[in-house]
């Protein structure tokens, strides 16, 4: 694979871990240099040492919009040129609707909806001016399945939001050669819900415990990974508009350690 993206650039938003990490290796590995931009320097440096040379960390809060602008306008400044963007940056907080917090509800609506907008404006200029690109826009099985686990009402909306955005983005943006893909993940093992309150982490875990005894399982972050970045790899009159990766199994409900 390597060499597809030879002389391409590409910024990961979340690039420093779990999904956004193993999407931005599978860059790397095809001859892309990518900027991986999140908040925690600690973890871009590691990040970057584990990419190599290949990999420039920025950090930036992808939900200040004027800060967004100011890292992915370094980017294109520092790296020469932007060909390509992967919103994959996001947060969740399960809550019952009723009992949700303004802080959480806000939050998720900045880092998963209005980031990945403030990103696409910023960089499509970019793109024109390389004669095209493309977008990969992470949403998540939660709007597509019923119960890929409970008290996610703000999250799923900010990513059926993103999923809309998307539709009307691709039809924008097809007369400059910029291809937008709508990637859907299903439950992927990346420490989701980590930070929850853990009231509410247990009022949604008893709730998505009610609907059947068995699931899927999670999928590692490695081939979710992967398959975003195999988004770039068709020549540039092609694209996937929507892809939908899930876990294929049958296992009793109890939750692995670390979702």
């Amino acid at each position: 694979m390597s060499g597809v993206l030879a002389g391409k650039v590409v910024i990961v938003t979340g690039g420093s871990r779990n999904i956004g990490l193993a999407a931005a290796a599978g860059l790397v590995r095809r001859g892309a240099r990518v900027a991986i931009l999140g908040r925690d320097g600690a973890a871009l440096a590691a990040a970057r040492e584990g990419l190599g040379e290949a990999a420039t960390p920025v950090a930036v809060d992808v939900a200040d919009a004027d800060a967004l602008r100011v890292a992915i306008d370094r980017v294109h400044r520092e790296l020469g040129q932007i060909d390509g963007l992967v919103n994959n940056a996001g947060t969740s907080y399960a809550s019952r609707i009723e009992k949700l917090r303004a802080a959480d509800v806000v939050a998720q609506v900045a880092v998963n909806f209005l980031a990945p907008v403030y990103a696409c404006q910023a960089v499509i200029p970019h793109l024109r001016a390389q004669g095209g690109g493309r977008i990969v826009n992470v949403s998540s099985a939660t709007v597509h399945e019923e119960m890929a686990f409970a008290h996610l009402s703000v999250y799923s909306a900010t990513k059926a939001a993103l999923e809309q955005f998307s539709k009307e983005l691709r039809v924008e943006v097809r007369g400059d050669h910029i291809a937008v893909t709508t990637f859907v993940p299903g439950n992927t093992m990346t420490g989701f819900g980590s930070g929850w309150d853990p009231q509410a982490a247990g009022e949604a875990y008893a709730a998505w415990l009610e609907h059947g005894a068995y699931w899927a399982g999670m999928m590692s972050p490695e081939p979710v990974g992967e398959a975003i970045a195999h988004c770039f790899d068709f020549p540039p009159d092609c694209s996937l508009d929507l892809v939908v990766m899930r876990p294929v199994g049958k296992r009793p409900k109890v939750m692995e350690k670390d979702l």
